[in-house]
């Protein structure tokens, strides 16, 4: 009698199509919750989060904390930290939050979506002026060796 170790192979093909099926129910479970707050609309447009602080801490350093490796500036961040809450925080660096204190934390995306919209240039904005790569509008330009 001859014993082998590897299984049948009808039985590994079941096997393998039984992985198969869940991990496309898994896929399609995950596309569908994915896809239900687009198709209702109701997703908000900047997701904030409450952060409580533990110890009284500066403001600059709950800043640090809360947006770790942001490559924004700190007055960026401290601004928009201002923004969400008016009523504890003023603005000054030095200023320290109480221990206790629920801060409403704007989601980092958004913070650098309303800092950098001012810069964006809109595909409207056309120059209307001569441009430097006219050679005519260069011509007068002083140039230095």
């Amino acid at each position: 009698m001859t014993t082998s170790s590897r299984p049948d192979s009808s039985v590994t093909a079941k096997v393998i199509a039984g992985w198969m099926l869940t991990a496309l129910s898994c896929l399609i479970a995950t596309a569908a919750a994915a896809a239900e707050p687009a198709a209702e609309g109701a997703a908000p447009a900047s997701a904030a989060t409450a952060y409580t602080v533990s110890q009284s801490t500066a403001i600059d350093k709950v800043v640090q904390k809360v947006y770790a490796n942001s490559p924004l500036n700190i007055q960026v961040l401290r601004q928009a930290l201002v923004d969400a809450n008016p009523k504890v925080i003023s603005g000054n660096p030095q200023q320290r939050v109480k221990a206790g204190t629920v801060l409403t934390v704007p989601d980092h995306a958004h913070v650098v979506r309303t800092a950098l919209t001012p810069f964006a240039t809109s595909p409207d904005n056309t120059e209307s002026g001569p441009a430097a790569r006219d050679y005519s509008v260069r011509r007068p330009w002083v140039r230095f060796p």
